[in-house]
């Protein structure tokens, strides 16, 4: 049976001020109204004693810097200060004067939490377990109905694993030795199942090779290593030929190189010479010109410009006339001498003009075929390179990839040779891991028949002595509704009418009434079963949601209410938060109005009091 355990008082630290409610009662009703926040001073105080699963209510989270709740305990009066920024915990006896290292939270790997110093002030042992652990959380789900965790599940959001190893534990089902011999004896079937499977695996994996032995891998292995052996002597033939071939082709790409540069230079000659044929073209056309003109002026005149007639050959006194108007023209045998040595002139200059032309015409010709013949030197010289690539070089390169294709090739069958190798230590590590499990199994199993027998014969005992407990506080509370109420055997968990919690899902009343019955229940267990780990008290927030209202709603209120009333006694505690006032005062009731104007933090600020 587990040791005292009394809330005392929560207080809150806001501004340097501390201050809070106090709960040292046998029965302590809150009645909250609507928005005063029923689960504020809950979960608060929870979260004092190391628990991570409950959330703070804005009100706490924005203006406290600290928690404190004081507690009672055999071994004296305690607190418990939870530093919200640190999420450190300090635990002080009042009656010693022994105060607690600060104790994390969340701790490290290795390190105390805080949760686990309060378990042992509860009288629980702390348990961490291949099968489950038992913590503050799982533990607090047994002293603490949280109405918005309460549905078609039995303990809300809590690992189902840990669950049912606290279960067992605190209802006395296990003692700490048996659970960990349960654990071990699973977790080594576990193990021996996982080796076993494993062993299959590789073995059916070897299988699909032809089982091949040691001397098959070490013939193959020599077999792919001949083979990359010569991959590699290929690899390095076909480095240097490359290499070799490859200086030719860079000396014939010279030689190309400079073949497009002769074409480059001839092609520039030849644009050249033709514009120095342009140039001569033009002189000569004017040469031919003045040639024209020469004549025209020294061809003597026959014919009157004026009526074509022909003009007579005649002479005056004063010296020949002139053709044209019959006047004496003494100077006309001197121009016309003249004329005639123009016309030489230009003769001369029209003829020196057609041999500079044909002289540049034959350079311009000649420049012309430089580049034609440059141009097929180019190409000659280019095409000579391409061949010689295609012919030496191309083939020797895919002879390369094919080489470092087969290389790698080789390579992989080479790591598959060892890996298979490694198939075969593995095999041989399995086997004996195989072995190895299966003896702890065999002795883990031992060791928990030794004790399961016991243990089935006891929670068989147990869950009826917990039916008959349940029964006795369920049925009172809706009469009419409950015809049967047991705890099933292999989960501990309740039933209404033979079905489960998930099979009344969608009757909030009677899920409602299960599982405030389920931790009166709890309450009751641990006044008068002697193997049971519980602190005597239960805190049931809002234990009256999804009874519905009207007339029956009422009356389902008031008998579940006066069940809880009849449960308070001076060895537990019971706290209470509920809209209504309840239906009888039993001895040692202490209740407290709270709504938005008298709020369950005294000293909080009303702006953000959204509790």
């Amino acid at each position: 049976m587990a040791g005292k355990f009394v809330f005392l008082k929560v207080e809150f630290l806001i501004e340097g001020e501390w201050g809070g409610i106090d709960l040292d009662a046998a029965m302590r009703h809150l009645r909250v109204g609507i928005g005063s926040g029923g689960s504020t001073i809950s979960e608060a105080a929870f979260a004092a004693l190391g628990a991570t699963s409950v959330v703070l209510t804005p009100v706490i989270v924005e203006q406290c810097d600290a928690i404190r709740v004081e507690f009672a305990t055999d071994q004296g009066i305690w607190t418990a200060t939870l530093d919200l920024a640190a999420q450190c915990v300090t635990f002080l006896n009042k009656s010693t004067g022994e105060v607690e290292d600060p104790l994390l939270v969340r701790p490290e790997a290795g390190e105390r939490a805080a949760g686990a110093f309060s378990l042992e002030r509860m009288g629980i042992p702390t348990m961490e377990t291949p099968r489950g652990n038992v913590t503050i959380d799982t533990v607090l789900t047994l002293l603490y109905l949280q109405q918005h965790h309460a549905g078609r599940n039995t303990f809300g959001s809590v690992n189902v694993a840990d669950m049912n190893l606290t279960l067992e534990v605190c209802f006395g089902v296990l003692d700490e030795e048996a659970a960990r011999f349960k654990a071990r004896a699973q977790a080594a079937r576990s193990r021996a199942t996982r080796s076993a499977t494993a062993l299959r695996k590789a073995i059916e994996q070897r299988q699909k090779y032809g089982l091949p032995t040691s001397f098959d891998l070490d013939m193959e292995q020599e077999r792919h290593s001949k083979a990359g052996d010569k991959h590699t002597t290929d690899l390095l033939r076909l480095a240097q030929e490359i290499e070799h071939h490859q200086g030719v082709l860079t000396g014939r790409d010279a030689e190309a190189a400079r073949g497009l540069r002769s074409v480059s230079s001839a092609a520039a000659a030849a644009d050249q010479a033709h514009q120095m044929l342009a140039s001569l073209y033009e002189r000569r056309g004017l040469a031919r010109q003045r040639l024209t003109a020469a004549e025209e002026a020294a061809r003597p005149r026959s014919h009157c410009p004026e009526c074509k007639q022909p003009l007579q050959a005649r002479s005056g006194e004063k010296g020949p006339l002139c053709p044209v108007c019959r006047q004496p023209d003494p100077d006309l045998p001197t121009r016309q001498a003249q004329r005639a040595l123009e016309l030489a002139r230009a003769k001369e200059a029209a003829t020196s003009g057609d041999t500079e032309l044909h002289k540049v015409q034959r350079s311009v010709q000649k420049a012309v075929d430089a580049r034609r013949k440059a141009e097929q030197d180019a190409q000659r010289l280019a095409g000579r390179a391409a061949a010689y690539r295609a012919q030496e070089i191309v083939p020797r390169e895919a002879a390369r990839s094919r080489a470092r294709a087969g290389e790698s090739e080789v390579r992989a069958k080479l790591e598959a040779v060892k890996a298979r190798r490694q198939e075969l230590a593995q095999i041989t590590e399995l086997e004996k891991k195989a072995a190895s499990s299966s003896q702890q199994d065999d002795e883990a199993s031992k060791a928990w028949a030794a004790t399961e027998g016991d243990a089935q014969e006891h929670r068989k005992q147990t869950a009826k002595e917990l039916s008959q407990i349940f029964a006795d506080i369920a049925i009172p509370m809706a009469p009419d509704k409950i015809r049967s109420a047991v705890i099933d055997p292999k989960t501990l968990a309740p039933k209404i009418n033979g079905r489960t919690l998930k099979q009344l899902a969608r009757s909030a009343g009677l899920v409602s009434i299960a599982h405030t019955a389920y931790h009166l229940m709890a309450l009751e267990a641990a006044r008068s079963m002697p193997l049971v780990l519980l602190p005597r008290v239960q805190w049931l927030d809002a234990p009256l949601d999804g009874l519905g209202g009207g007339p029956e709603g009422e009356s389902l209120a008031n008998a579940v209410l006066a069940v809880c009333a009849e449960m308070v006694s001076s060895d537990a505690q019971i706290v209470l938060a509920t809209p209504q006032a309840l239906p009888v005062s039993p001895q040692g009731l202490h209740a407290t109005e709270h709504d938005s104007r008298r709020p369950l933090i005294p000293h909080a600020r009303p702006e953000s009091d959204d509790a």
